[in-house]
């Protein structure tokens, strides 16, 4: 396995379990976090939890193995929806870069980082 796709998950894995916990757990801290206010519950909860299952999938793609390919480029998925949704709300100005700026940010190094490292595994 390319040992740079291989810490690249597990960074990702790591950044998606402390956001996840956040939302699930600690949503006021996440709130001060993300800089915004998060009216809705339930639906931070449920934000979490779809979290913390990518940060499973990002962590059983760092461990290697037959899905890997297909695990990487669901992450992927993932980092780049991120890049776009985060990057429509700063366009359209539904967001301050306080808040949608340092997660785009994020999200796009971790993009670039997953396309580099995947071009030699076979999708």
């Amino acid at each position: 396995m390319n040992k740079g796709l291989q810490i690249t998950l597990y960074v990702i894995a790591a950044w998606l379990l402390v956001l996840g916990l956040l939302f699930l757990l600690l949503p006021a801290v996440a709130a001060q976090v993300m800089q915004t206010t998060l009216p809705d519950k339930a639906l931070n909860m449920l934000y979490g939890q779809v979290m913390l299952t990518f940060a499973y999938i990002a962590f059983l793609g760092s461990r290697g193995g037959e899905g890997l390919a297909k695990l990487s480029r669901v992450v992927l998925v993932l980092t780049i929806g991120h890049v776009l949704v985060f990057g429509y709300q700063l366009i359209s100005n539904m967001a301050s870069f306080a808040q949608a700026g340092p997660p785009l940010i994020i999200n796009l190094i971790f993009s670039v980082l997953l396309f580099i490292f995947r071009r030699d595994l076979k999708t």
